[in-house]
């Protein structure tokens, strides 16, 4: 789940693109905009993701419009343009599912950050199917040995939404399976902490 992992991506992109020019401009923006959004200047990291977008779309990359979408979608979010925030995310996974597959590692993110968007919002129902596709995903993927603690915590928050919704039963399994995962590591930490939604608005 690390953004910066993107980078090693669209390098191998550069080459052989039906346009390499457009598509090294957009790699360039790309790390721009991860570099602002390192020191959390949500804004420039906003104008950033735009341009290579938008330079991506010309260069006809799928992988690099995927990226971008995914990246200004989380900046809106942050900046509190909760809607414009939804559509590229959901446009980016719709995406990302074609490229990488379903259950691929770069779709669960895609998974969770709209499901994180939606429950940060109190919109829990919304948030439902996100965690209930995105959990089982990561679990494939190795998540409970390579990062359980961040498992936990998606667990605890999907069982909030689950109760919130009323689906007692189905919250008190999950409210069980994060506290086994604690159990069955003590001592690790989390290795992502996202940005959450309901923060006051960056500027």
């Amino acid at each position: 789940m690390n953004y910066f992992a993107y980078i090693v991506l669209l390098v191998a992109l550069i080459s052989g693109c039906a346009n390499p020019i457009n598509e090294r401009t957009a790699y360039n923006y790309y790390k721009m905009a991860l570099r602002a959004e390192a020191i959390r200047d949500y804004a420039s990291a906003e104008q950033n993701y735009d341009k290579a977008l938008f330079n991506a779309r010309i260069a006809h990359s799928n992988a690099t419009i995927s990226a971008s979408m995914y990246g200004l979608g989380r900046m809106k979010g942050y900046l509190c343009k909760y809607d414009d925030a939804e559509k590229l995310l959901l446009s980016s996974l719709t995406l990302e599912e074609k490229i990488t597959g379903p259950e691929s590692s770069i779709t669960t993110m895609r998974l969770f950050e709209l499901a994180r968007l939606n429950f940060d919002r109190g919109q829990y129902g919304a948030a439902l199917p996100y965690f209930g596709r995105g959990i089982p995903a990561v679990k494939k993927l190795g998540i409970e040995t390579s990062d359980p603690i961040s498992l936990a915590n998606e667990f605890d928050e999907y069982a909030i939404a689950l109760g919130k919704t009323g689906h007692k039963d189905m919250s008190e399994s999950a409210i069980k399976e994060a506290a086994t995962l604690r159990q069955n590591n003590p001592g690790r930490k989390v290795t992502f902490t996202p940005v959450r939604y309901n923060q006051p608005c960056t500027k």
